[in-house]
């Protein structure tokens, strides 16, 4: 099998009668894919609609191929649920950059040239989501490419696959995949509908983004996906309902380094698999592709497009519309009130998104939107994406604790074990339980608990990255702990201190996640000096010294809030 990272590049060709159609293929001749044998809908793909619209636009896209039978897949649902060859599908990601040029100017002008101008496109497939790293080179050769004024002469697109197979693609660094992706431009734009779309994203449902700018439609969904940590580096099954090789190979971490970051998400439980199977990304759907949105196989998805035909019909492909003419959000089905209200955003969301938004407003630099006023850290592109990682992780470790309180309901010596139990109860509904409820019987939730220690709060502290507090629920919190020390026996008078709203404006946090560990009792130490600790120790963090028999602890302590 062809370890290079770009499958092939081609050239796509706007005929005046027949439409797009591929022109020219090169792959370096490790396959023996002829034109004709391409997927159906690449033309389409690689050449949107509106693109004749401006000089020059770019558009992401996901293809499937079987790198067993060397067969490339057209459509994602049915077409695979009937294949019968036992083949290995994989997604493939590909980047087109369209161009257009007076046919008047031409060196060389077929006899198929009549109309006043030629549109044109140079697509790069690979094998990795490393579209951002290879977006500059392609424009490059783009322009020199309608620079020559000759398109008979291709030899040019030959250069450009095997120049980019020569970059070296680093697969440890998840960091590469983010070039090119502007998360200040989208919470510039979306501001809190933001964490309204990604929490659609993780609920598993329908989401459609529209737009004319297609390449701002495609790097908008891109960088939705990289506020999941690691996702983006996991995306092997994104383009099919039908593809599951990420559940089938996943196994569960017991051990993590403290010093390495990409080690600590990968126990916290990382990626948040929502691209299993049920579930596709296609971040430009043409009109061709419509049905793969309405297919039996297809349960949820993330999508985008630029065709109006799809707005029409909305209501019955999708649940969740992201319109970027206007940059608004609209649930479809009106009478989804469960779905309205577990997207209903908390307190203490609301706050946090705000101070997002203010630290993107007061760094950002009109002339140049990818790169912050502020020389800091603050404001960068790595410090929102890590506060969108805090997020994830506070609730994902909030989202434990409750569930093993719930287990343990009625074993008080194991709850003895749990610190601030109602502290927890509190910090659910800052997530807003309702839509906690509803992530817990999704895919990606199953698959996250099933591969994940249930004790991983006893190593990080499971807290909301909104550090302030509004005064009813300090009132709350102080009558649960008054409550629960009196129950227990524990009804000695304790010092006051006041409750101060503080705000989340530190410095952001090391590559390390020093601050995330709470107890570190059990550890080894590696040859490199980093620390490792094991999860089949964790259990036994509190429970040294505790034979004495415990008071029942009341249910309204140690429930979920929804039950």
């Amino acid at each position: 099998m062809d370890s290079n990272v770009v499958f092939g590049c081609g050239l796509v060709d706007f005929h005046h009668t027949r439409g797009p159609e591929v022109e020219y293929w090169y792959d370096g001749e490790s396959t023996e894919l002829k034109i004709n044998s391409l997927w159906e809908y690449l033309p389409f793909q690689a050449l949107p609609d509106g693109a004749h619209s401006y000089e020059q636009t770019f558009t992401y896209f996901t293809l499937l191929y079987d790198e067993v039978n060397k067969k490339c897949c057209s459509t994602v649902g049915d077409s695979l649920k009937h294949d019968q060859q036992g083949g290995q599908y994989s997604t493939f990601f590909a980047i087109s950059c369209s161009k257009q040029i007076q046919s008047d100017t031409l060196l060389k002008k077929s006899k198929d040239v009549i109309r006043s101008t030629v549109q044109k496109s140079v697509v790069v497939v690979c094998r990795k989501p490393i579209l951002g790293q290879i977006k500059e080179k392609l424009a490059i050769i783009t322009n020199a490419l309608f620079l020559q004024r000759d398109f008979t002469d291709k030899t040019i697109i030959d250069t450009l696959y095997s120049n980019l197979n020569s970059i070296y693609y680093d697969d440890h660094d998840e960091s590469h995949l983010y070039v090119g992706l502007n998360l200040k431009k989208t919470i510039y734009h979306l501001r809190k509908e933001v964490l309204v779309i990604l929490k659609s994203i993780l609920l598993e449902k329908k989401v459609l983004f529209y737009g004319n700018d297609v390449e701002e439609l495609c790097n908008t969904q891109f960088a939705f996906i990289s506020m999941i940590p690691c996702l983006l580096s996991h995306v092997q099954d994104c383009g099919s309902p039908l593809l599951d090789t990420y559940s089938k190979h996943i196994t569960m971490v017991n051990s993590f380094k403290s010093s390495d970051r990409s080690s600590v998400l990968r126990f916290l439980g990382f990626p948040l698999q929502v691209f299993t199977k049920g579930g596709f990304f296609s971040p430009y759907v043409p009109l061709q592709q419509i049905n793969d949105l309405t297919s039996s196989a297809t349960k949820w998805y993330v999508a985008g497009t630029s065709n109006t035909l799809f707005l029409e019909q909305s209501r019955n492909i999708c649940d969740v519309l992201v319109n970027l003419e206007d940059y608004s959000v609209q649930l479809m089905n009106k009478r989804d009130n469960d779905l309205h209200q577990a997207l209903q955003l908390s307190h203490s969301d609301k706050k946090w998104m705000d101070l997002i938004i203010q630290t993107v407003l007061r760094t950002w630099n009109q002339d140049d939107i990818a790169t912050s006023k502020n020389p800091q850290h603050e404001g960068s592109e790595q410090y929102i994406r890590w506060q969108f990682e805090d997020y994830l992780t506070g609730l994902v470790l909030t989202v434990k604790l409750l569930d093993f309180t719930k287990k343990h309901k009625g074993n008080a010596i194991v709850l003895k074990t749990v610190d601030d139990i109602a502290a927890t109860e509190q910090t659910i509904n800052q997530y807003n339980s309702s839509w906690v409820r509803d992530w817990q019987h999704t895919n990606n939730y199953r698959v996250f608990n099933q591969y994940t220690d249930d004790r991983l709060f006893d190593v990080f502290d499971n807290k909301h990255p909104y550090r302030g507090s509004d005064a009813m629920a300090v009132v709350q919190q102080r009558f649960s702990k008054l409550f629960s020390r009196k129950e227990k026996g524990e009804d000695k008078p304790r010092e006051r201190t006041s409750e101060v709203e503080t705000l989340n404006k530190g410095p952001a946090k090391d590559n390390n996640r020093g601050s995330w560990f709470k107890k570190k009792d059990k550890k080894t130490h590696n040859n490199d000096g980093s620390e490792s600790i094991f999860t089949n120790e964790l259990a036994s963090l509190h429970r040294e010294g505790q034979k004495k028999n415990l008071a029942d602890i009341p249910d309204e302590i140690i429930q979920n809030p929804w039950t």
